[in-house]
């Protein structure tokens, strides 16, 4: 009856952290959304410019299937070209990672993120009731914060109880990297929240439930499953708005590529490598979320011309989009 009660409890930690990550994002793009036209327009127009302005959006609405169905948009309407926008897309999943940096921090005892979290809550609240569209909206954004972080509150104290469980804990401390990849894809499609997921991980991890080897090929696989939102996005857009959701995951599966052989063979050295300079093991998993999306853009980000012209290959234009002109039949003129 016990474990009954505290997986109903998990289960409402995580729709609150959600709701609070939603609530939060919404109102966000609601506040911003006016201006991000004009911004992504200004700030675009390189390849270094397009990263940064990604990964500040992203790090403000806190989710980064909002930033690329926007993208998606912009690009279907001709605001901004497919080009622009993998730039772009390459600093939206750097700038999601935000949310375990500070979900990292709550773990450490000199920072109380969940207490904070609370304040910053109790205040939106308060700006919710004012008539000012802008500073109602400014209010929603608090409270989504608060709730993220007391679902997380929640989560952290229900999964406690887990630990002692032979079959819960054999579900993050399985031998096969490839099957940890499998499972952070399949979870983060269903969440579709790779920083929901990332995060899940850190309260596991601090509760001694997953290593920090596991939760390598986790987060390489939450990173490829989170595209799914955006590649359903797109569907029936025109082809550069196809592409664009295409790049997404074709960015993060490139990642994967590159590093899983090499996480594969030296998991114990990078793990150790981590230790040192992150201390915890939040902060170890978070990091390491954060420079996987890093070390891929800087490697990406050199050869993005070709990487662009090699997805349009792969996603071509297809010419029964074009409108055909409906056939005209002449009439024959019956002479009298």
């Amino acid at each position: 009856m016990y474990a009954l009660q505290y997986i109903f409890l998990t289960l409402g930690g995580i729709t609150f952290f959600l709701l609070g990550l939603k609530f939060m994002s919404d109102n966000m793009e609601k506040l911003t959304g006016a201006k991000m036209e004009r911004v992504l327009r200004t700030f675009t127009k390189n390849r270094c410019a397009g990263v940064l302005t990604g990964a500040v959006s992203t790090a403000l609405i806190q989710s980064s299937i909002a930033t690329n169905v926007i993208l998606v948009g912009f690009v279907g309407s001709g605001i901004l070209s497919f080009y622009s926008a993998s730039a772009v897309v390459m600093g939206a999943n750097i700038g999601t990672t935000i949310t375990a940096q500070l979900v990292a921090l709550s773990g450490s005892s000199a920072f109380d993120i969940t207490a904070f979290g609370g304040v910053i809550a109790f205040i939106g609240f308060i700006f919710s009731f004012f008539k000012n569209e802008k500073v109602n909206l400014l209010g929603g954004v608090m409270a989504g914060f608060g709730m993220l972080f007391f679902g997380l509150n929640v989560i952290s104290d229900s999964v406690a109880y887990f630990k002692n469980f032979e079959s819960f804990r054999d579900i993050f401390t399985v031998k096969n990297h490839l099957l940890l990849l499998l499972n952070g894809i399949v979870i983060t499609a269903i969440i579709q929240s790779s920083s929901a997921v990332t995060s899940v991980m850190i309260i596991l991890a601090s509760n001694g439930l997953l290593t920090f080897e596991s939760s390598m090929f986790l987060i390489l696989g939450s990173n490829v499953g989170t595209c799914l939102c955006v590649i359903l996005s797109a569907m029936n857009k025109p082809v550069d708005a196809r592409r664009s959701a295409f790049f997404n995951i074709f960015f993060n599966s490139i990642g994967v590529a590159i590093l899983f052989l090499p996480l594969s063979l030296f998991s114990g050295e990078i793990a150790t490598a981590f230790y040192k300079f992150s201390g915890g093991i939040e902060r170890q998993i978070a990091n390491f979320h954060t420079l996987f999306n890093l070390f891929v853009t800087i490697i990406l980000l050199p050869v993005l011309k070709p990487v662009t012209k090699l997805v349009c290959l792969i996603v071509k234009d297809d010419k029964r989009e074009k409108v055909k002109k409906p056939r005209v039949k002449r009439l024959k003129v019956v002479k009298t």
